[in-house]
């Protein structure tokens, strides 16, 4: 069994949230069409999306920030031999800026703090660069709130519709959603603005 499927196996059994095969498809697919070769991940947990963007194309420069300490100990294990994956300790709103530019920044941490990692990390985007952000749709609720009767959820629910309504409105960048995995937005910089 490869590490990669080691690591999904893993999360799978010990409810470790990960990107859904079908969103890292997609974004694999754009990291090589926007020819990407640098990538800030915010929220690591034990590694997977890190390693597998490690060795999309070469080179590649990975630097990923995670606050959890089981989830930092696992990574930190897993990266042993991958010297282009940097990893931060800390939390992401807290952590100094790490050295830019990125071609691509992967928002997938603490759902309800999206705005403000957006606000914090994009000025590290390259000039052609994509800002690459998961769980938009959260199971279907984003667009279906009516289904949900925990507070909690509710409540998540419309911090991340909030935050689809803050990337939509963004007079210097464009997004655009996708449904793959469980909803992924792509969001770039409008032509001419930097």
């Amino acid at each position: 069994m490869s590490e990669i499927k080691e690591l999904e196996q893993y999360a799978m059994e010990h409810g470790v949230p990960i990107i859904q095969d079908e969103g890292l498809e997609l974004l694999k697919q754009k990291i090589i069409e926007y020819d990407c070769h640098s990538f800030l991940e915010i929220g690591t947990a034990i590694g997977r999306t890190a390693l597998v963007i490690a060795n999309l194309v070469d080179p590649m420069r990975v630097v990923t920030i995670e606050r959890d300490p089981q989830m930092i100990e696992q990574a930190r294990s897993h990266f042993q031999d991958h010297a282009n994956i940097q990893l931060i300790e800390g939390d992401a709103l807290e952590v100094p800026l790490p050295k830019g530019p990125f071609d691509c920044i992967f928002i997938d941490a603490a759902k309800a703090q999206y705005i403000r990692f957006f606000t914090k990390f994009c000025p590290l985007l390259s000039e052609n660069g994509i800002i690459v952000s998961d769980n938009m749709n959260f199971h279907g609720l984003v667009d279906h709130p009516e289904l949900t009767h925990n507070r909690n959820t509710k409540a998540l629910v419309r911090k991340i519709r909030g935050y689809r309504e803050f990337l939509m409105a963004l007079s210097d960048y464009e997004t655009k959603l996708y449904d793959q995995g469980d909803g992924i937005a792509i969001t770039k910089r409008k032509k001419g603005k930097s």
